[in-house]
């Protein structure tokens, strides 16, 4: 087996790792516990070591990293989006509202 099938083994199994993370995230909208910056952080270094494997011509890393960016991004996004708990769209549904009358 030759080591190139390790990496693409490796691409494969970690960039797994965005789909019910990132599904999640779509269907509750809930980004409590998600750190702003520490996924700024994330996606900056994915980006360095995006240029680090395009400048040195390794397919592997540079498919590996668009991914991660990719991902990464994503969920940046959608923790600037909606960090201030918006709820999920199945929630915004017609129901009728609580309210509560002071007869005092």
């Amino acid at each position: 087996m030759s080591i190139e099938l390790v990496g693409w083994a490796a691409v494969i199994l970690t960039q797994v790792f965005w789909i019910p993370n990132i599904t999640r995230i779509f269907k509750t909208r809930d980004v409590q516990g998600y750190s702003l910056a520490a996924w700024l952080i994330m996606v900056a270094g994915l980006s360095c070591w995006l240029v680090y494997f395009s400048v040195r011509g390794d397919i592997v890393g540079i498919v590996a990293n668009i991914l991660g960016v990719t991902g990464a991004a994503t969920t940046t996004a959608c923790i600037w989006a909606w960090r201030g708990g918006r709820p999920a769209p199945a929630e915004s549904g017609l129901r009728e509202p609580i309210a509560s009358f002071d007869q005092g």
